[in-house]
């Protein structure tokens, strides 16, 4: 692989507290680092997990660190119930370089600052975490965040894209138009949604984000679809909605995808109890210039 070329990845890890007998984390995170371990992605959004999963993957991966924040705050750091969108990096391949290391972490609510803040009748808090990293090597550096948005509530979604592509918009006006920009995440929302389209929106004065499946793929087929499920429960539901793609790269400028693909669990289907999550991650290749 190029020095110039970045491995995106975004992984929604499935919280601790869910699937905890028929799934257990215990199993679920061995092939997890062993995704990891084979695709060698340059970083990865993760979201759901709490703390003390993500500890114990990092104890599994000691090529990555990792950064981020639970959407709870730092108050409830260590609470299952917080769940967290953190950056898994590789270390001989990137590095953050924003003060202190810790990048931004903005709530998806009208006072973006105040930790487990929320807009009204969502259904838990939500958060977007931002970091400037460089690529080692190149020096090129580039933006990174991930989010977690809202299940339930489309209103709320919408109004989340809006705040991220603002803070984007921002980003770009201070570091100059060639910024590359990522955000990963699990939108809860597929790609014909009105959320997911106002990301790409180019009609007004905010920066459009473009969909790397989109744009290294044919459309929005089924085998793009990321939400897997696990048990019987989750069967269901998928019958009864159909494929959905709701885990997304997305990125600015328009940059060239080399390659984008969902990582699918087929070699681990004998071990159904030691899945590695209801949601299959989204590995993009970029190029990015100089």
């Amino acid at each position: 692989m190029s020095d110039k070329n970045l491995r995106v990845m975004t992984f929604n890890l499935l919280t601790s507290t869910k699937k905890r007998r028929s799934h257990p984390w215990r199993l679920r995170k061995r092939n997890i680092a062993r995704i990891f371990a084979e695709l060698r992605p340059d970083v990865v959004g993760t979201q759901e997990a709490n703390y003390k999963q993500l500890l114990e993957l990092a104890e599994l991966l000691p090529d990555y660190e990792f950064i981020g924040e639970g959407n709870l705050g730092r108050k409830m750091a260590h609470s299952d119930s917080n769940w967290y969108c953190a950056t898994f990096y590789r270390r001989d391949r990137v590095r953050p370089v924003d003060d202190l290391g810790e990048g931004d972490a903005h709530w998806l609510s009208p006072t973006p600052e105040v930790p487990a803040s929320q807009y009204l009748l969502g259904t838990r808090p939500r958060l977007v975490t931002w970091n400037t990293f460089e690529l080692i090597g190149s020096g090129r550096r580039f933006v990174f965040g991930t989010t977690h948005l809202e299940a339930i509530n489309s209103w709320h979604r919408k109004k989340s894209a809006r705040q991220m592509r603002e803070y984007i918009s921002n980003k770009v006006a201070l570091l100059g138009p060639d910024i590359p920009v990522f955000l990963t995440g699990d939108f809860n929302a597929c790609a014909q949604s009105p959320e997911i389209k106002a990301m790409g929106d180019e009609s007004g004065n905010l920066e459009p984000m473009f969909d790397a499946w989109a744009e290294g793929c044919d459309g929005d087929c089924e085998e793009g679809a990321t939400f897997r499920g696990l048990g019987l429960r989750d069967r269901m539901s998928h019958k009864l909605l159909g494929p959905r793609r709701i885990d997304y790269v997305f990125f600015r400028p328009r940059l060239t995808v080399r390659s984008v693909s969902r990582i699918d669990f087929s070699d681990m289907e004998h071990r159904e109890n030691a899945l590695p999550s209801d949601h299959y991650p989204v590995l993009a290749e970029f190029a990015l210039a100089g």
